[in-house]
């Protein structure tokens, strides 16, 4: 049976239940900022669990869901995952233990034909209510249900001791007997032993117990039922296999993994290949959900698991390690495999296929980098006497080089060296605390208020925004501390943020209280209006008069439908494959993030400029309709991957041009929206890049504003602004040939005694200088003489004067057509040196801040610069 089929053969069982079945939530959870992945398929039910919401009795789904706290089992066993799919069953104060018993055994034994004879169970310890169940009515033997305590079978794990509070109780778990043949260890073997032949399949919690302070278990009023089945674990049971390694979604993925990086597969390699396979499928679908390789929070962990990945890829060619990124074309065979769970995964193939090329290419440089500094430091350890190396050197690799301090903890152990790791986690937390601000997440996912509940007990906010920016509304619920807080209303016209677009500003007010609205946030589907009193007090029951900031609401309007036209543009201009991971709707401004692995061009830019505001000035009807989901997939609308839509949409619609799913406030025509100017285009992260805009008044402010400054311009060069740039070219010419004739200060470098300083280095002569306060024209000067003189010859020049680093790269004439690549060499210079570089490839420029790597480190700087022509002799 493949796991396609039992994914959807649970569902429906369920569903002929009563439960509703409801889609996968994205791995970034979208209003629970407690948590950075989904991590169960509860995270998405916490307000029914918490009784806040009471629309929903029974729910089913198949979570897609992503945890990295045993990473380093990852590969080493059978069944630990990253990303894995749970299926789930819920009751929120409907059925309790008997019946998620008996669906479960009926589930397994019955529609996937699971022999009884192989199933045990376990109870917690006081659970006998669970334990007569078992015996009783679905007739287990008592020697096949074994009683455990808190650590294994409570819900959080040890809550009655060590908590956190909140709901909790016992679980009850089913193992698969996977025979006597499985283990060596045949007598001791039975589910209370980690010896691998009982495989846990389904843990079935109890929610009966709001835990308090003190441990004290007081019986909740609604009781809930929370199950959890790993998916790829009970495939693994279902098709025999010992591993979930070896199912039907991971074996195509294995042999792309052999093809691809050229290895055979082979008891040695099965960890590393395991690994690679579970990390490309974690960030296949992180970054599909909009998260993208960075530094900090959710995104370091992507970028995490993809250098964890390389490392496992380097590591199964030791003769002949990866130097070019490979694991980006695993990416279409991820997509192939899931696609019968996740169809719409297919749209984003090409930008994570960029986003996770661009993110190789990085790491592929600093691991190369990183491997000649740590292998230099153990080497200065050794002649030293010392197995060990500090918590400092290990800190500066990973702060200041970019290099993982857990591959660095890896390679020193295969090296037979140890770190200072009390000294490494001080210099970390000293970090951490100098970080800007603190991480909003806290541990438990039941984090509620009295508020909270207040909220909950009230109806949906009724949004009038779409027809008034004005309205009588009543003020529900309020929350204040002195003249701040929070309120809430039966009806408002105010826009609530979501979908990028900012919440809107206005006023509350009545005959003898007036409060400025500064901010509108959502909820759940209710309105949370951030208010300061300016007179008067707010009284729940009481009429007000809601009035919108109609001014602002309308500019982020039309920054909003041009959002829409400039994603359909760029579609249209740079192919069907670009995809929107992110946008900042503001009054004063858009912002647009986008798939794309490359900047724009001049022409491309004033194309797209010119496209959209060529839909601007055909004035034509912008559409907003309601329909089902289903119909307005059908009728080509884009949805975003990873958000989740109700069964019915809001579709916005500029006819012959842009179809989206939105719920944000457009234009009625796309005249209003007056003009749109491109300010700037950059990249953020590998694969992702950010266009900036403005339209409407703040589009005419800036083009006034870039008049003036011209005009500027011109005066000061005494000419008119049409010849601006003919008169900086002439002058910049005039610069050069001073360079050239012209006396100057700086700093003297006689380039022949240069070259006789060069050393030998992969068939070519490698020339090295320091110079102390020498400015950027300086290394120019000294690189045109080299130029001029040298034959088969690289020079790496470096200076820094006043704080900054210069640096340069060259080659000679003769080497034009060779592999060398200046770019190449100053990017990983430049990376170390805390800056950025790029030019030409005979000639590349870069800059940096950390001169205190260019004084210690210039040793290091040589030695890669050495390896660079090696690698290319």
């Amino acid at each position: 049976m493949k796991t396609d089929e039992i994914r959807t053969r649970f569902l429906d069982f369920f569903k002929a239940r009563g439960h509703k079945v409801i889609a996968s939530d994205s791995l970034v959870p979208q209003n629970d900022p407690t948590l950075l992945f989904t991590g169960a398929g509860m995270n998405q039910f916490k307000d029914y669990f918490l009784g806040l919401k009471k629309d929903l009795k029974r729910a089913a789904s198949s979570q897609k869901c992503l945890r990295t706290g045993d990473l380093d089992e990852v590969g080493r066993t059978a069944y630990h995952h990253s990303f894995f799919e749970m299926l789930g069953n819920f009751s929120f104060g409907d059925y309790f233990k008997e019946e998620a018993i008996q669906w479960a055994w009926e589930f397994l034994t019955q529609e996937l034909g699971i022999p009884k004879e192989r199933l045990q169970v376990s109870v917690h310890v006081s659970d006998d209510e669970a334990y007569r169940i078992w015996r009783d009515k679905i007739g287990v033997p008592e020697r096949w249900i074994t009683k455990l305590g808190d650590k294994t079978n409570f819900w959080p794990s040890n809550a009655p001791k060590e908590g956190p509070n909140g709901p909790c109780g016992p679980c009850s778990e089913i193992y698969f007997d996977q025979g006597e043949d499985f283990t060596k260890d045949k007598h001791r073997c039975s589910v209370e032993h980690d010896c691998g032949r009982f495989a846990e399949i389904w843990n079935l919690v109890f929610t009966q117990y709001d835990r308090q302070e003190g441990g004290k278990l007081v019986p909740l009023k609604q009781k809930n039922i929370d199950t959890g089945m790993g998916l790829e674990r009970l495939a693994c049971v279902v098709q025999g296999k010992r591993t979930n390694f070896e199912i039907d979604l991971f074996e195509p993925l294995l042999k792309e993994i052999e093809r691809i990086l050229k290895i055979k597969r082979s008891p040695r390699a099965l960890a590393h290949l395991h690994a690679i396979a579970d990390h490309v499928r974690a960030v296949t679908f992180a970054i599909a959900d909009g998260v993208i390789p960075g530094n900090e929070g959710r995104n370091y962990v992507i970028r995490k698991l993809i250098r964890r990945a390389i490392w496992h890829a380097y590591q199964l060619r030791p003769e002949n390690p990866l130097d070019e990124p490979a694991l980006f074309q695993l990416v279409p065979c991820v997509i192939s495999a899931m696609k019968g769970g996740y169809e719409d995964l297919a749209g984003a193939e090409k930008s994570i296929e960029e986003t996770l090329k661009g993110e190789e290419e990085r790491f592929l440089r600093t691991l190369s980098t990183g491997l000649v500094l740590l292998s230099e430091r153990m080497k200065n350890a050794k002649e030293k006497g010392r197995r060990k190396l500090t918590g400092e050197e290990a800190f500066i690799l990973y702060d200041t080089y970019g290099f993982p301090d857990e591959l660095t903890r890896v390679i020193t152990e295969e090296q037979g060296f140890e770190i200072d790791q009390e000294e490494f986690n001080r210099l970390m937390e000293e970090q951490r605390k100098r970080a800007k601000g603190t991480s909003p997440l806290v541990q438990s996912i039941f984090v509620t208020s009295e508020f909270d509940q207040r909220l909950h007990s009230e109806k949906a906010t009724t949004f009038l925004g779409y027809e008034t920016h004005s309205a009588k509304v009543k003020v529900v619920v309020s929350q204040m501390e002195g003249d701040r807080g929070i309120v809430v209303l039966d009806r408002s016209p105010f826009y609530a943020e979501s979908g990028g677009q900012v919440g809107d500003q206005g006023v509350l007010c009545s005959k003898d209280f007036e409060a400025r609205v500064e901010d509108t946030q959502k909820r759940d589907v209710y309105h949370l209006h951030y208010v300061r009193i300016v007179k008067g007090r707010i009284r729940e029951g009481e009429e007000v008069e809601a009035k919108v900031d109609s001014e602002r609401r309308n500019a982020a309007m039309r920054n909003h439908t041009a959002t829409h036209l400039l994603h359909a543009v760029l579609r249209e201009i740079l192919g069907k494959h670009v995809r929107q991971l992110g946008s900042l709707v503001h009054p004063d401004r858009l912002r647009f993030d986008y798939s794309f692995s490359r900047p724009l061009t001049e022409e491309e830019l004033l194309k797209i400029e010119e496209r959209v505001n060529g839909e601007i000035l055909k004035d034509t009807s912008v559409q907003k309709d309601t329909m089902g989901f289903e119909e307005a997939k059908g009728e080509g609308a884009i949805a975003f991957f990873g958000e989740k839509y109700g069964e019915n949409v809001r579709v916005v619609s500029v006819p012959g041009v842009s179809k989206e799913l939105c719920g944000g406030t457009h234009c009625e025509r796309t005249g209003q929206i007056g003009l749109f100017v491109i300010v700037s285009d950059g990249s953020i992260a590998s694969g992702v890049r950010r266009i900036e805009a403005l339209t409407g008044g703040g589009a005419i402010q800036y083009v006034q504003r870039l008049r003036s400054q011209m005009g500027a311009a011109a005066e000061k060069l005494k000419t008119t602004p049409s010849e601006v740039v003919e008169r900086i070219g002439k002058l910049q010419e005039r610069m050069k040939e001073l360079e050239k004739t012209g006396p100057r200060a700086g700093v003297q470098v006689d380039p022949k005694e240069a070259l006789a300083r060069g050393i030998k280095a992969g068939g070519f002569l490698l020339v090295t200088e320091k110079l102390e306060g020498a400015s950027r024209d300086d290394l120019r000067r000294l690189s045109d003489q080299l130029r001029s003189q040298a034959k088969k010859t690289l020079w790496l020049l470096l200076s820094h004067e006043e704080g900054k680093i210069y640096s340069l790269v060259g080659l000679s004439a003769d080497l034009k057509e060779s592999k060398i690549d200046a770019r190449e060499l100053i990017r990983d210079l430049a990376a170390l040196l805390g800056g950025s570089g790029g030019g030409r490839k005979e000639l590349a420029e870069g800059g940096g801040t950390h001169v205190e790597v260019l004084k210690k480190g210039w040793p290091s700087l040589v030695e890669l610069t050495k390896k660079y022509l090696a690698g290319k002799g």
